[in-house]
Order: C-alpha cells, then sequence, then structure tokens
C-alpha cells in the first residue's frame, strides 16, 4: 500500500490545530502621523451632526482639546459637548456623570481621546445610553446590551492597554475594592484612530508602564491555553515591536518610528488578547491595584518575570521563541531583563507590606478567570510561590 505523505503530512497539521474561536468587532483602524484630523472625513461620509468628545482629564483646557473642538466643528457644523474624565481610575459614579453628559448631546458621534481607563469609561458611558440604568446593572460576561446607534471612535494616547480594539472594559465600584467588568461586542469602537503624535507627550514612567502592559498582553494571549493560529500572529508582532522598540521610546520620547510601533503593538496584543485571554500576571495585577492601588502596568511587570517562570517547564517551543524575541537566556529572563531596562525591577513588599496583605493577594488572585487560560494548571500554593518570589528583584 502506498501513502501520499504530502497529504497525510497536511492531515496531520489540521488534526493538531484545536478548535478556536476568534472574536474582533473593530470595523476600521486608521493609522498615521498626526491622523486625528481623519475625524472630519469619518464624520462628513455618514453625514454625523451631534459630536460629543470624552476626553483624559490631563488633556483638559489644552491644545488638544483645542483642537479636537476644532476638528469636531469643521467635521460636523456642530459644537460638540466635551467631558473630561478624571485622572484616578473610572468608577461607577463617574462613568454616570459622563453618561449623563453624553444624553446631554444625543450623540450620533462620539469621540474617546485618552489612555485606558477614559476609554473604558466612555465605552461603558455609551453603552448607558441605549441601556440606561446604573452602571452596574450592566456588567458581567456576555450581557446583552442593546446598542447605541452612535459612531464611536476611539483615539488611544498611550500604548498599552489597547482598549481601543477591545471588547471589555474595567471600572471601580465606589468605596470598593471590587472592579466591575464588562464585556460585549456591542462595547467596542467601530474605529480605532492610532496617531503616534498623541503619545509623545506621555511622560517615561507612563510610556513604561502603558508599553509592559502591551508586553503582558502579547506574552500571556501567546501562551494562553486559548491561543490560536488566529491570535498567535498579533501576539508575536506585538512583541517583536515592543522588543525592538519600548526602550527607545521611554528614552527617546519624540523617536517616531518608536511611538509608531508601541502604538500599533499595543493594539495587536489587545486584539490576541480578546480571543485568547490572559494569565496568571493579569490575575495578580488586578487586586494589586484594588487592594494597593499599583498601577495596572507596573502591577504586570512585578509578575510576568515570575509568572513565566512558573510556566516555563510546559511553554515549549513558545518559551524558547519568547527568549528569542527579547534576547535571553529563557522567556522569564528576557522578561525580566526587559523590566530592569525600563525601570521596574522592584519588589513586591514595596506594595505589599504584610504577610496577612500576601495572603489576602494570593486568595484574590487564585479566583480570577485568568487563571483558567494560564498554560499550567494553578493552586493556591502555586500563587503563594509567586508572590514569594515576587519580593525579590531579579536584578536584571
Amino acid at each position: 500500500m502506498t501513502v501520499d505523505k504530502s497529504r497525510a503530512d497536511k492531515t496531520s497539521l489540521t488534526m493538531s490545530i484545536q478548535p478556536f474561536t476568534f472574536l474582533h468587532s473593530t470595523r476600521r483602524v486608521i493609522f498615521g502621523w498626526d491622523s486625528l484630523v481623519q475625524l472630519d472625513a469619518l464624520a462628513k461620509e455618514r453625514g454625523l451632526k451631534r459630536p460629543a468628545a470624552v476626553i483624559d482629564e490631563y488633556f483638559a483646557g489644552t491644545a488638544l482639546q483645542d483642537r479636537l473642538r476644532d476638528i469636531l466643528i469643521r467635521a460636523t457644523g456642530t459644537e460638540p459637548v466635551f467631558h473630561a474624565i478624571p485622572s484616578h481610575e473610572p468608577d461607577a459614579p463617574g462613568v454616570e456623570a459622563c453618561a449623563a453628559t453624553l444624553a446631554s448631546a444625543n450623540p450620533d458621534f462620539i469621540v474617546v481621546v485618552g489612555g485606558g481607563s477614559t476609554m473604558d469609561a466612555a465605552k461603558v458611558a455609551r453603552m448607558l445610553l441605549s441601556n440606561p440604568g446604573p452602571a452596574a446593572a450592566i456588567a458581567g460576561f456576555g450581557m446583552r446590551m442593546t446598542p447605541h446607534a452612535s459612531l464611536l471612535v476611539a483615539v488611544p494616547t498611550t500604548a498599552g492597554s489597547g482598549a481601543e480594539v477591545s471588547e471589555s472594559a474595567v471600572i471601580g465600584l465606589d468605596g470598593s475594592d471590587v472592579k466591575l467588568i464588562y464585556r460585549s461586542q456591542e462595547m467596542t469602537a467601530q474605529v480605532a484612530l492610532l496617531d503616534p503624535a498623541l503619545s509623545v507627550s506621555a511622560p517615561t514612567r507612563v510610556t513604561a508602564y502603558s508599553g509592559y502592559d502591551a508586553v503582558t498582553h502579547a506574552v500571556e494571549a501567546y501562551v494562553s491555553n486559548k491561543s490560536s493560529p488566529m491570535t498567535d500572529p498579533f501576539a508575536v508582532s506585538a512583541m517583536e515591536l515592543l522588543a525592538r522598540w519600548l526602550v527607545t521610546a521611554c528614552e527617546q520620547p519624540d523617536h517616531r518610528e518608536a511611538r509608531s510601533a508601541c502604538l500599533i503593538a499595543s493594539m495587536q496584543a489587545a486584539i490576541a488578547f480578546n480571543s485568547a485571554n490572559l494569565g496568571l500576571a493579569h490575575a495578580i495585577s488586578g487586586p494589586l491595584s484594588a487592594q494597593q492601588h499599583v498601577a495596572h502596568g507596573l502591577g504586570n511587570a512585578l509578575a510576568l518575570p515570575y509568572t513565566i517562570e512558573f510556566n516555563e517547564e510546559v511553554l515549549g517551543d513558545k518559551g524558547r521563541r519568547i527568549a528569542e524575541i527579547f534576547g535571553g537566556a529563557t522567556a522569564s529572563k528576557a522578561l525580566a531583563a526587559l523590566r530592569h531596562r525600563v525601570c521596574m525591577d522592584v519588589s513586591l513588599d514595596e506594595f505589599v507590606k504584610t504577610d496577612a496583605d500576601r495572603e489576602r493577594l494570593a486568595q484574590w488572585a487564585i479566583k480570577s478567570g485568568q487563571v483558567t487560560t494560564n498554560p499550567r494548571p494553578t493552586t493556591i500554593g502555586d500563587m503563594r510561590g509567586i508572590l514569594q518570589a515576587m519580593r525579590t528583584p531579579t536584578g536584571g
């Protein structure tokens, strides 16, 4: 009996690919230096006349707000309504206030300009226009939300969260450590407008925090047990861009190519994790943010080298690929070196001061849904061990 080897190889390859679901609901991505002006064309091609803008409080009263106002007036013939999101992590009352401002404009065109928290707040606030009630009422995964008829354009000013293309949002519950988590394709911005010129003003610390957040998104999506042939190319491209350009963006804030590469990488990583989900670093950084108010990107940097070290024995070729991309003997050592280069090689003890607080963090982290997509099964004992390791800086 003769066997067609080429056919057998193809069959074997097909059978080795596991079933997967890939989700991506952003309809258009526009990239370019000074591309904010593209808002004009977007409005005119749809005949939009009632603009509203949600901006980071950092930009309120600045030349950027004036420029955005001028573009929207030229595009729609109407004075836009503005709402500024406070610099702290958005909470339910803040999101509801944003929704009230938006409702006053009855908008058909909503533009959000800012970092991940500002974009999350705007995404949820817009959904409250078509799903009236308290913000907590529509929180959860897979909630059925009535879509809003407006065009939502998300314009990120930091390269990290990828909120401009994700279906998710996180806001705080006022007076509590509890986070409200949202996920719905109806929330996603229809257009992600990437203008790297807007990221140049970000302080070095913000660039480092947000950049390592994007690194964590890419790495955890790549090794997730829900990764797939659809998510891996986005994750790999994001890792390659960040490995080459993140340090440059931190050291040379006005470097156009570095800023551009990091912004694209942030978006690619978010497209990957939107379907592949994340892992233990995010399981830890979430409660770190809620309990100790550690910046999200810093929380990921505190955790990622240690969570990848824990996972290393099961990563195989993917672990070797991460090590190759980031330039280290192993994946965890390569990620530790990058953390050191962007000045985040610090001890967990700087933020979590007591044994009781570490135990509380471990108990919260192990309950995270991100634990289920980690490539290696994880127990509470494993989580305690990772947190213990995080107390000692890697030294680069």
